[in-house]
């Protein structure tokens, strides 16, 4: 978000100083100008973080109560165990039509995710929550992401009763080259 609202400021900074001959007074403008984008942007991401933070205490409440099962995720040579899940199975579960199934679970600062979505297919992520600027870790198999790094969506969530298992070629979110890995994720539900 910084990024973007970076670049806007400095090409209203490169439109204004085209302008007019008082140098002094645009650089002034162009300053005030960032400094508002900036302080913008600062603000939006603080609000998206307090309010995943809200979202994240509300589902570990949840979780706590109603959750059970467990979930092992492995990517590459790295680990991540996972002490209780939420699952959902069926369109009452779910809440939604096209998402026919649902697990869940916050645990250390991050979420899994495994979703089984009509439109936009299976898909598995593991995201760092507690800290939207600076992740430190973002991984995501399956979905629309799939076809755009060459892969295809294809079915990768395998349900069976209560247990739950995943095999598929992992990409690295948080790296900038887009890095991936071979993942399994082996969960079950309570």
């Amino acid at each position: 978000m910084r990024t973007i609202a970076t670049a806007a400021a400095l090409t209203l900074v490169l439109v204004l100083t085209g302008c007019g001959d008082d140098g002094d007074e645009v650089t002034d403008t162009a300053d005030e100008v960032t400094d508002d984008v900036t302080d913008a942007a600062d603000d939006a991401v603080d609000d998206a973080q307090d309010m995943a933070d809200d979202m994240a205490e509300d589902l570990e409440d949840v979780q706590e109560a109603e959750g059970g099962g467990s979930a092992v995720l492995t990517i590459g040579d790295e680990t991540w165990e996972f002490d209780s899940v939420l699952c959902a199975v069926g369109a009452e579960e779910t809440g939604r039509e096209d998402t026919p199934f649902v697990l869940s679970s916050i645990q250390d600062g991050l979420q899994l995710d495994a979703t089984i979505n009509t439109e936009f297919g299976h898909i598995v992520s593991l995201d760092d929550i507690s800290d939207f600027e600076n992740p430190s870790v973002g991984w995501s198999a399956g979905g629309p992401l799939a076809a755009l790094t060459g892969g295809e969506a294809e079915e990768i969530i395998v349900v069976d009763g209560k247990d739950v298992s995943v095999t598929a070629e992992f990409v690295d979110n948080v790296d900038d080259t887009m890095g991936s890995a071979e993942g399994t994720l082996i969960a079950t539900c309570p």
